[in-house]
């Protein structure tokens, strides 16, 4: 039976999977009524829609995976690979991508640099972010379906029709391949970080540069370009944090797996990876202008809010 602490865990756990899944859908729908009213596809909305669409299917792949775990953690079924990691992986890489593709658009759409291949970088920022963004996309591809692949024909190779030798060979050589194939397409996720990293840093460089240009003295007296400045970074910056924590979630769900083998952390190792992907869906909508009015709409046209009674009295 699971303990009381497990199963206010698991609350949390499906309490963060409802609004993670409320937000990024909302990101969603929001940009897909807009496609339909202008018959157009800008750059960001495409990015925003593709990060909310794979952080939906991370939080669903997250959710199954802590459910089973939840209920059947002492039948190994953490120790299979089952149709949800390979929706998560893929979900996963794609995330992370995406986000990446996010900073790469805000830095060469603000900052203000003179060097001629930053001009030319951001003369053609469209074709350069979402080619980018599907080359990554395609290799990752090319990355994990051959791993998991793999994975998924060595779990065929156990049965009760060999001798116990074997089946024990078997069990330890896939348990070592899927601890390889954690960390290798774990770590896949380490060249869209420093990106990222490298897009805040500049970006900070090109602030630092616009603020010396103007000689700002009063903290008050921000001209719109820094104004934007600070919103891109702020955007940013939550970005890489979150995502380093969603990393440690990762990391202690992995050794989870191969070591520990708790149920009660696997479950923590899943409150902590759900707060990037519901965390910073919540930060896009409060910092994107158009979102953050959706938002507000919404809210004045549900019954018996304040802002509905307000908004009616003016």
């Amino acid at each position: 039976m699971p303990s009381v602490l497990e199963s206010i865990c698991m609350i949390v756990v499906f309490g963060q999977f409802l609004v993670g899944v409320f937000a990024n859908g909302f990101i969603g729908l929001v940009n897909c009524i807009e496609w339909v009213k202008t018959r157009r596809v800008t750059p960001i909305d495409f990015i925003l829609t593709g990060l909310a669409i794979a952080r939906i299917g991370t939080l669903w792949a997250l959710m199954i995976m802590t459910f089973f775990a939840f209920l059947y953690f002492k039948r190994n079924f953490i120790n299979n690979w089952t149709h949800s990691e390979v929706i998560w992986n893929i979900s996963n890489h794609s995330s992370a991508w995406f986000g990446t593709c996010l900073s790469i658009f805000y830095f060469l759409k603000i900052a203000n640099f003179s060097h001629p291949a930053f001009l030319w970088l951001k003369w053609r920022i469209n074709k350069v972010v979402l080619r980018m963004l599907m080359g990554c996309l395609l290799i990752s591809l090319v990355i994990i379906l051959p791993v998991m692949e793999r994975i998924t024909k060595m779990q065929l190779i156990p049965s009760g029709q060999e001798n116990g030798i074997n089946i024990s060979y078997n069990v330890q050589r896939l348990k070592t391949l899927q601890f390889s194939a954690s960390i290798l397409l774990n770590t896949g996720g380490l060249i869209p970080f420093a990106l990222s990293v490298v897009s805040c840093f500049l970006l900070v460089l090109s602030l630092w540069r616009h603020t010396r240009k103007m000689h700002l003295k009063v903290i008050g007296s921000r001209d719109p370009n820094t104004e934007a400045h600070v919103r891109a970074m702020k955007c940013m910056i939550s970005f890489l944090f979150l995502f380093v924590v969603y990393h440690l979630g990762l990391a202690i769900g992995v050794l989870n797996v191969f070591i520990f083998h708790c149920k009660l952390l696997a479950i923590l190792s899943a409150i902590i990876m759900n707060v990037y992907p519901m965390t910073h869906s919540i930060i896009l909508i409060l910092g994107h202008s158009k979102l953050r009015q959706a938002f507000l709409r919404g809210l004045r046209k549900l019954p018996q809010h304040p802002w509905g009674s307000l908004s009616g009295r003016g």
